[in-house]
């Protein structure tokens, strides 16, 4: 249902990211806005970054291990770094901002994460 959803909208694999964004957003957005400790935030984001791994492996056309683990890193690297932006006191206050952050995070973790492997791996 989700992919046929993705269909209609005409999302490729590379506008997931904005879908992942969101998804993460709300959930890091609503455990600052309700006060929730570390640990727990940490369990609960990396429980979802770990779900959204998981629905990319089943769901994109397969690859190799090492673009696997590529692709999962672009949703668990900007889970870890919101979660961490989100103990911020300002923005812990304001957890709406995080939804805006969010897809900014994602977008330069996966140009980041690009250039990286560009540059480790070459052409």
């Amino acid at each position: 249902m989700v992919m046929s959803l993705l269909n209609v909208l005409n999302i490729g694999p590379e506008g997931l990211i904005l879908v992942w964004a969101a998804i993460v957003s709300l959930v890091v957005a609503l455990l600052s806005w309700r006060r929730v400790g570390l640990t727990a935030s940490t369990v609960a984001t990396m429980a979802v970054a770990a779900a959204l791994v998981g629905w990319e492996i089943f769901t994109l056309d397969s690859a190799s291990f090492g673009h696997q683990l590529l692709r999962a890193s672009f949703i668990v690297v900007p889970s870890a770094v919101i979660l961490g932006v989100s103990r911020i006191g300002w923005l812990a206050r304001r957890a709406w901002v995080l939804l805006l952050v969010g897809p900014i995070v994602f977008v330069g973790c996966f140009v980041g994460i690009c250039d990286c492997a560009y540059r480790f791996f070459g052409a």
